[in-house]
C-alpha cells in the first residue's frame, strides 16, 4: 500500500527515514520508498523538501526527510572564454549550476550529457563523483 502525505512539519519525532537527491526534493509531486520499505507519494501544495523535514501521511505515519549526495560533475577551466562557453550552454538547457572561480558543477542529467562528452574532448576538467549540490540562487525556479 502507498502512503499518502498530507502533511510537512518540522520534527525530530519520526518513524522512519528517506534519502532525497537535489531534484526529488524540488518536485511538487514525488514517489519515493523509505528506508523501511515503506512507499509514499506527496502530492500536494508545498514548494520544495528541505532537510529536517518529517512527511506526515493520511495514518499518521511519520517519515523524516535526508538530503541525499547526487551524482554530479566537476567541471574545471583554464581559460576564461571556455567557462562563459560551457556555464551559457548549461544555463540555455536551464539547468542548476553552482559556479566557483574556473569550476562549474552540475548535475548528472541527460540533457547535459553532449556537454559533457564535448568537455571530456577538450582541455576541461572533467571529474565525475557523489556529492551534496547547492546550486548558486534560486536555480531550478519556476516561472
Amino acid at each position: 500500500m502507498i502512503k499518502r502525505v498530507t502533511k510537512i512539519e518540522k520534527s525530530k519525532d519520526y518513524d522512519d527515514i528517506v534519502e532525497l537527491g537535489w531534484f526529488d526534493m524540488k518536485k511538487p509531486n514525488l514517489t519515493a520508498t523509505t528506508d523501511k520499505g515503506v512507499n509514499f507519494i506527496v502530492k500536494a501544495k508545498f514548494s520544495h523538501l528541505h532537510e529536517g523535514d518529517v512527511l506526515i501521511a493520511e495514518d499518521g505515519y511519520k517519515i523524516g526527510v535526508k538530503k541525499g549526495e547526487d551524482e554530479i560533475y566537476k567541471l574545471s577551466f583554464s581559460n576564461h572564454i571556455d567557462f562563459a562557453k560551457i556555464a551559457y550552454e548549461v544555463g540555455n538547457r536551464h539547468q542548476p549550476i553552482s559556479i566557483e572561480d574556473y569550476k562549474i558543477v552540475v548535475l548528472n542529467d541527460v540533457s547535459l550529457q553532449d556537454i559533457i562528452e564535448f568537455c571530456k574532448n577538450s582541455e576541461i576538467g572533467v571529474e565525475k563523483r557523489k556529492g551534496y549540490f547547492k546550486p548558486n540562487g534560486n536555480a531550478h525556479h519556476s516561472h
